[in-house]
């Protein structure tokens, strides 16, 4: 999917005028209704705005990724957590996986 139809989508979905977005990311609401439609490519500039404004990540809305939100970065021990998992074999994973599950459980109590 376009970036164009992406920013589209979740304009039409989050009830955002465009009109709005013109002002905002200061171009002529033609010039936003042509991103809009694909007759002109988004610029980065204001591809990068419009990211920053809803929350979402450029990788999202050119299509490299399907979860809006930008991944959190991982601390220090959280990479090293994972970089452990990694070297586990299935059996271990699963039982990390359930152990996870026991004290999330055990931390809503």
């Amino acid at each position: 999917m376009a970036y164009e139809k992406r920013m589209k989508e979740w304009i039409t979905d989050h009830d955002i005028r465009q009109k709005t977005l013109a002002k905002e990311f200061h171009v002529t609401e033609a010039m936003m209704s042509h991103y809009m439609t694909g007759r002109n490519d988004v610029t980065v500039d204001v591809l990068v705005q419009f990211a920053k404004r809803e929350g979402l990540s450029v990788d999202y809305l050119v299509g490299l990724a399907d979860v809006p939100q930008p991944q959190k970065p991982l601390s220090d021990i959280e990479r090293a957590l994972v970089e452990g998992f990694q070297t586990l074999s299935p059996q271990q994973k699963e039982l990390i996986v359930k152990n996870i599950a026991i004290m999330r459980e055990q931390n809503q109590k």
